[in-house]
């Protein structure tokens, strides 16, 4: 059936969670994990296409069913598809939450220092 696996031996078929997607349309032999920086939050999907990118400013792991925006004092690896979000180095920093690039970690003013 469309978006479940099986192994050899299997008595039925496994529908692919939330976060996975089946390998083939039909006759599927595994679920595999979405690739970091993409999302799936539907089960039963097909094909690594059904993995969506992460938005502008957000992030995903290996797997993930959802994006999370980056946080104040920190910034997406990537404007799409980001894979992390990267901590402002020391000097710097981000109120801004779900910003891309360290070029969107300010520097700190003369006379200030970032935690």
């Amino acid at each position: 059936e469309t978006g479940k696996a099986s192994d050899v031996g299997a008595s039925s078929c496994t529908t692919c969670q939330a976060g996975e997607y089946a390998s083939a349309s039909i006759a599927a032999t595994s679920c595999i994990a979405c690739p970091s920086g993409r999302y799936s939050y539907t089960a039963g999907v097909v094909g690594v296409a059904s993995c969506s990118e992460c938005e502008t400013g957000k992030a995903s792991d290996v797997g993930a069913s959802s994006c999370t925006t980056c946080q104040a004092g920190e910034y997406a690896s990537a404007s799409i598809a980001a894979t992390s979000c990267i901590a402002c180095p020391s000097g710097r920093y981000s109120y801004t939450a779900g910003v891309v690039g360290v070029a969107s970690c300010s520097e700190c003013e003369t006379g200030k220092a970032s935690d």
